[in-house]
């Protein structure tokens, strides 16, 4: 038997299939049966999985009438034959070693299914998919929904591999002739399953297609069919947790659907032809009903007056609360009340509605008292690590100075504690205009390993902690790193999912020159602190395509040369290469000294990558 069946429908995408495919073919895990499900293309989308059926066996073509993603979806089930089951979307590809990941998980646990993280592929760079940042964050085995409650944002079938078993023992189909099909399945497989694998590491690339995406999602959403079949997937899942239980998981899942699916809708309202506004306050309204007022304590104040608002079918209300919130909800600074805070927001006061006081009390939960904290330039002064941002509690922004601090705390659990007990202090000074300045010695990081950054503000009365900073791109891929005591490296870098990690490593290798060979090779070179690598790693970074040179060390440094066939050009102008040095068991990502320049620049980790089409063009700008 195959072990994986791997389902991917097809309909009119020429343009991205055969990248799509490439990336199935590349796996590193090589027992596969790909069952591409032709739903009535009218392009040449059927004609390049011809191609790939006819030169490797392990492709089937299955041709259909059109009928919808669901149907063809739920076709290929029929036909796939493999122990596992796996989904992907035919304009998105996949990391090399995705199904050896999420396999080699499930063959060590046993779990039901294994699910990953999911990076937005952007032309030549990936970056990770905010709304499953904090899901994916840390890699956890044999968990469940119950036991880590961000995974009812996990709802996508395409980064997840299934025991087949488990899914026909279940009777899981897809809803045909609906969108949002995703929901229904997913959502019940993760109530269902004994265990589930969760890993940190990106198992799918879901691409953004630059031709008015965001446009075209928006006016999706306003349609009536796309409503109707949302609210119809929700009422699915409530009515699969009111059959099956658990007891907890139909509170936690209805405060998820109106703190996400529905609040997709809710906030396109006055966008919205007079049709659609009925239904939706009709049917949305009735959902928070039955609910009850938990669904809503937890949200932030203004979404919380919508919903009451909702709940009431105040329509014209409504509309004005969302006027409000596009036009003055940032100019209004909230009001304090026998030492309590609320939004100054419509009809909080006055004798017409009368709404409780509740709906404008405003918490953690609320922009208006949250922490907001920026990293805008990392730089080097000596051997200090200099770091400058904004930080500001906008309710108290005019109190005074505030008293600011940053600290560094090994990452984990009880991190918070950690970091207002054993945490390292770095000299914080506060700047006019919500700015700060945070140096870090290198010599107060004892050990290996990483350390998260944290900042913590009070003022006004107001105190509040954070670890996640708002990194903007440029600044995204932006890192310094510096000697640390014992011959060590410390690298200072943003990630993506608004991490500021610094990280300490005792055996490094850098990378400081790529330049071409007389023989139009690729010449890296560079210093290194660590047993003789046995080879060097680049890795594409949109599909995890993997090129090995042999490496020369003499003393200190070092050099490798790599064919310039050996790094075949991507789709885009730029083709992103990560660097790694293999040593013994080892796999140790290369570090960048100094300013990324010419073909040298930096991952979003803060790690050295190599632009191989940039190196071909001879360009020397920094990338940074």
């Amino acid at each position: 038997m195959t072990r994986i069946s791997v389902v991917v429908p097809v309909f009119n995408v020429e343009q991205y299939l055969a990248a799509c495919l490439r990336s199935v073919a590349a796996q590193t895990f090589g027992d596969l049966e790909v069952v591409v499900v032709d739903d009535g293309s009218t392009d040449g989308s059927a004609a390049i999985a011809e191609t790939f059926a006819r030169d490797d066996g392990r492709f089937r073509l299955v041709r259909q009438a059109n009928g919808g993603l669901s149907k063809a979806r739920n076709t290929g089930i029929d036909a796939a034959t493999g122990e596992f089951l796996a989904f992907l979307d035919s304009d998105d590809v996949l990391p090399a070693d995705a199904y050896e990941r999420l396999l080699g998980a499930l063959d060590q646990t046993g779990s039901d299914f294994a699910t990953g993280n999911v990076h937005r592929l952007d032309g030549s760079r990936t970056t990770q998919a905010a709304f499953l940042a904090r899901t994916f964050a840390v890699t956890r085995l044999r968990t469940h929904v119950t036991r880590f409650r961000p995974l009812l944002a996990d709802r996508t079938a395409w980064n997840k591999l299934f025991r087949r078993s488990f899914w026909d023992r279940h009777g899981f189909r897809f809803p045909e002739g609906r969108i949002h099909e995703d929901i229904p399945v997913t959502l019940p497989a993760h109530f269902s399953a004994r265990s589930v694998d969760v890993l940190a590491d990106p198992v799918y690339y879901w691409r953004v297609r630059r031709t008015g995406d965001e446009q075209s999602i928006t006016q999706r959403r306003l349609e009536r069919r796309a409503l109707l079949d949302r609210l119809q997937a929700i009422e699915d899942v409530r009515d699969h947790l009111v059959r099956n239980g658990p007891r907890k998981g139909l509170p936690w899942y209805e405060q998820s659907a109106v703190a996400d699916d529905l609040r997709l809708h809710l906030n396109m309202l006055d966008r919205a032809d007079d049709g659609y506004r009925e239904l939706f306050m009709e049917r949305a309204g009735a959902f928070v009903e039955r609910a009850g007022w938990g669904v809503l304590r937890t949200l932030p104040a203004i979404d919380r007056l919508k919903w009451e608002l909702v709940r009431r079918g105040l329509t014209d209300e409504l509309l004005e609360v969302l006027r409000f919130q596009r036009e003055e909800l940032a100019a209004t600074p909230p009001v304090r009340i026998r030492g309590r805070w609320y939004g100054d927001y419509p009809f909080r006061t006055g004798p017409g509605l009368r709404l409780p006081r509740r709906v404008y009390r405003l918490g953690r939960s609320d922009l208006d008292l949250a922490l907001t904290a920026s990293v805008d330039e990392l730089g080097r002064d000596g051997d200090a690590v200099v770091i400058r941002g904004r930080a500001s509690i906008p309710a108290v922004a005019a109190a005074g100075t505030p008293r600011i601090r940053v600290v560094a705390a090994r990452p984990g659990r009880w991190q918070r504690v950690r970091a207002r007990i054993a945490g390292v202090r770095l000299r914080t000074t506060a700047l006019p205009g919500s700015a700060y300045e945070a140096r870090l010695d290198p010599r107060a990081l004892r050990g290996e390993g990483d350390w998260e950054l944290s900042i913590a503000l009070r003022a006004g009365g107001l105190g509040r902690r954070r670890s996640r900073f708002a990194i903007e791109p440029p600044r995204a891929a932006a890192a310094v790193t510096v000697p640390a005591p014992g011959g060590a490296l410390l690298t200072v870098a943003g990630t993506q999912w608004g991490k500021l990690v610094a990280r300490v490593r005792e055996r490094w290798m850098t990378v400081s020159a790529a330049r071409t060979g007389d023989d139009g090779e690729l010449v890296l070179s560079g210093d290194l602190r660590l047993d003789a690598p046995a080879a060097l790693e680049l890795r594409r970074e949109t599909d995890s395509l993997t090129v090995t040179a042999s490496v020369r060390v003499d003393g200190a440094g070092w050099t490798a040369r790599v064919p310039a066939a050996d790094l075949p050009a991507g789709e885009e102008p730029e083709t992103v290469w990560e660097l790694w040095a293999v040593s013994g068991s080892r796999r140790i990502p290369l570090s960048l000294l100094g300013d990324a320049s010419g073909p040298l620049t930096r991952t979003r980790q803060g790690e050295a990558a190599l632009l191989t089409d940039a190196a071909r063009a001879g360009s020397h700008a920094a990338r940074t």
